[in-house]
């Protein structure tokens, strides 16, 4: 009788713990969900339809880390950076687990981000740092009928295509795992090694419907005051960027994410150039791609980071404020090409061009257009040595950035 009172008593106060964990319950989302929730043990089941929602996760990234640890330290899930979600479909039984993915609030200089078992055989790397290295973090899980997408702070930092799961005979079933990862009909979560951080479910649009959403993050670094419309213009043509008298020099798009420039916190590996007012914008030469993004990232006059401008076949993105498919003339270039591309913020306005044409174009406004005016210096992150810039007499090139990127791109 007591283990009774004792039972009835606790399902009176503890209403919203039995929508969350019982087991026969149908997977709908628990409504306090849309509101952060702290997660308090080191493995919590949780009810989670992610073809409705976009899961996001509040994190805070260690005050001490090592970006280089031992391999022996580097796989393992329950050290303090790494978070691991189990999806499952249907029931919490091992025969429902479709999914395992395991991911990090830092980067680490070998690229052991990211894993999702089921489509990758072996981890990736992040296209940058996530939060630009900033202690709270808020990443974003959006899944689609195609593919997923993980961004923190609003940046892209890793996607899947389904259909492009990775071939090993060291993981059998790969890839048809991945595709059947998009088939499943995710309905429940057990978040692993993940005590103290927050989690919620941000709608989509047309909820049960699976439209798909723009996966902006609702908290990014910087919050526009006034929201930038991320629907790409389709401008006038206007006429070819300026030339100058005399030929640019040309020299590599030196990665600035090395120990040598400091992972990408030292002026010696920053160009200072004065981006508002160019009419001439930043001209680099590279082959795109569908997944791999272009980085550029941007600071202010004393090397304060203050975001990334990254662009692919797919996407373009800055950080905190656009976060958009590419215009359909991007999508028409051929994969692996390479192409000049000019990126330009002449009074705020957010233009990359194609041989002068303007394939695409964003006035920044509010907090954003702010925020940005600030730029006077670039580098680029996670770049190679075959990609080149035009160093024009409007720049200034750090020590590091110059023909063979102070001795790590060798010339021939």
């Amino acid at each position: 009788k007591q283990w009774y009172q004792r039972r009835v008593r606790g399902n009176m106060i503890f209403p919203f713990v039995l929508a969350l964990f019982g087991t026969t319950l149908s997977a709908v989302l628990d409504p306090t969900l849309t509101e952060w929730r702290l997660i308090e043990k080191n493995e919590e089941r949780v009810l989670f339809p992610l073809r409705d929602y976009i899961l996001e996760v509040k994190a805070f990234r260690p005050d001490v880390y090592d970006t280089n640890p031992p391999y022996s330290q580097l796989f393992k899930t329950d050290k303090p950076t790494t978070m691991m979600m189990m999806l499952h479909a249907g029931g919490w039984g091992p025969s429902s687990k479709v999914g395992r993915l395991v991911w990090n609030t830092i980067k680490y200089d070998r690229g052991y981000d990211i894993a999702v078992e089921e489509c990758n055989v072996r981890y990736k790397a992040y296209n940058s740092f996530p939060a630009g290295g900033e202690k709270e973090q808020i990443w974003a899980w959006n899944f689609f009928d195609d593919r997923f997408e993980l961004r923190c702070n609003g940046e892209m930092q890793y996607e899947q295509n389904f259909d492009d799961g990775e071939v090993s005979a060291y993981k059998p079933g790969l890839p048809a795992k991945c595709r059947a990862l998009g088939d499943a009909d995710v309905d429940r979560i057990i978040f692993k090694h993940m005590a103290g951080e927050y989690i919620r479910g941000r709608p989509k649009n047309g909820i049960g419907g699976g439209e798909e959403e723009s996966t902006d993050a609702p908290d990014p670094i910087i919050d526009p005051v006034d929201p930038v419309d991320p629907d790409p213009v389709d401008p006038d043509p206007v006429d070819p960027d300026p030339v100058d008298p005399e030929e640019p020099d040309v020299n590599p798009t030196c990665n600035c994410w090395t120990r040598e420039c400091g992972f990408c916190s030292k002026l010696a590996c920053t160009v200072k150039h004065d981006l508002v007012n160019s009419e001439a914008g930043i001209t680099v030469t590279s082959a795109l791609k569908w997944k791999k993004l272009n980085s550029i990232m941007l600071f202010d006059e004393n090397g304060n980071a203050l975001g990334n401008f990254q662009w692919n076949l797919k996407s373009i993105h800055l950080t905190g404020c656009i976060s958009c498919q590419t215009p359909p003339a991007m999508r028409q270039l051929k994969r692996g090409d390479t192409t000049a591309w000019n990126f330009s913020l002449k009074d705020g306005v957010l233009q990359l061009k194609v041989d002068g044409e303007v394939l695409y174009e964003n006035k920044l406004k509010g907090k954003c257009a702010e925020t940005y005016s600030e730029v006077k210096r670039f580098s680029f992150y996670d770049s190679t040595c075959e990609g080149t810039f035009n160093l024009t007499d409007e720049m200034e090139a750090g020590e590091m950035m110059n023909s063979d990127c102070g001795g790590t791109c060798p010339q021939e």
